[in-house]
């Protein structure tokens, strides 16, 4: 559209400079040169602000999404531990909410609402039974594996929704607590970052060893951080330097291995897991 715009605008620049351009038949055609070059002018302008309020309808979910992850939920688990062990169900079905939030934003029609509910419960359905079908080996868990494959087939959203939903219904099994809500932002976190990192393609299908890499990583890191210091705070009290770098120190190996299994589960379950999801994707229009 612009290159056509510029060669109607040269053309009426030659037209204007020809000694024989003041006859009627060569300002009748310069007339309707401008006529073109303002019709195409007020097209581009319309594509312009078509794109970008595209632009901002993708961008509002992801921003709503920031500042619910990076605000909201880490303000309600530090509301949760001052409040002690009274108040973590409360604080959990507030993480979930939250967790709602952006997930609903991106919805815009009734019928695809229905079908991505439909599928984000048979997801989490299945990171619970992972989590079950593992719990005999000592921290062996690749949940994460399955909350990241989500995330990079649906995006950041439906990613923090899957790992936080899979946590507080699969504590049903293993135990509410007051680390319930930790746990929900950290495997959230670690399905927002990923379908983060998805949209540039750094995890795709195309690049399996490089994504179940960059998936231990997160899992390793995002554990480490958040589990850990969770640990310090409801079994020390009061941390202290010296308590707080030995429960650091002995997660190491815990994380390592937890991250490991998604590491693996990613290698073996991305492209298959993938091309099913993408399939459904294109079925029914999700």
């Amino acid at each position: 559209m612009s290159d056509y715009l510029k060669n109607l605008l040269d053309d009426e620049k030659e037209n204007k400079e020809e000694l024989g351009s003041s006859t009627p038949l060569k300002n009748e055609e310069s007339t309707e040169g401008l006529k073109k070059v303002e019709l195409y002018k007020k097209v581009e302008k319309a594509e312009k602000k078509s794109f970008e309020a595209k632009d901002e309808k993708i961008n509002r979910p992801l921003i709503l999404s920031l500042i619910v992850i990076v605000i909201l939920i880490p303000l309600t688990v530090i509301v949760s531990y001052l409040l002690k062990d009274t108040h973590y169900y409360i604080a959990s079905v507030i993480i979930l909410i939250l967790a709602m939030i952006p997930f609903f934003v991106n919805f815009e029609h009734k019928k695809y609402e229905a079908r991505k509910l439909v599928l984000l419960a048979v997801l989490v359905a299945i990171t619970i039974a992972l989590r079950v079908v593992f719990m005999w080996i000592p921290y062996f868990t690749p949940m994460a594996g399955m909350i990241i494959i989500t995330a990079i087939a649906f995006g950041p959203q439906t990613g923090f929704m899957t790992g936080a939903l899979s946590i507080i219904v699969s504590n049903m099994i293993f135990g509410q607590g007051p680390w319930t809500p930790w746990q929900m932002f950290c495997y959230g976190l670690i399905g927002f970052i990923a379908g983060l990192l998805s949209k540039p393609e750094i995890l795709s299908q195309m690049h399996k060893i490089r994504t179940a890499v960059i998936s231990f990583l997160i899992v390793f890191v995002l554990s480490g951080l958040i589990l850990d210091t969770c640990t310090i705070f409801l079994s020390i009290g009061e941390p202290l330097e010296g308590g707080a770098l030995a429960v650091y120190l002995a997660g190491v190996p815990v994380n390592a291995i937890t991250a490991g299994a998604s590491a693996v589960f990613v290698i073996l379950f991305l492209k298959p897991m993938m091309d099913k999801l993408e399939r459904l994707k294109v079925k029914y229009g999700i």
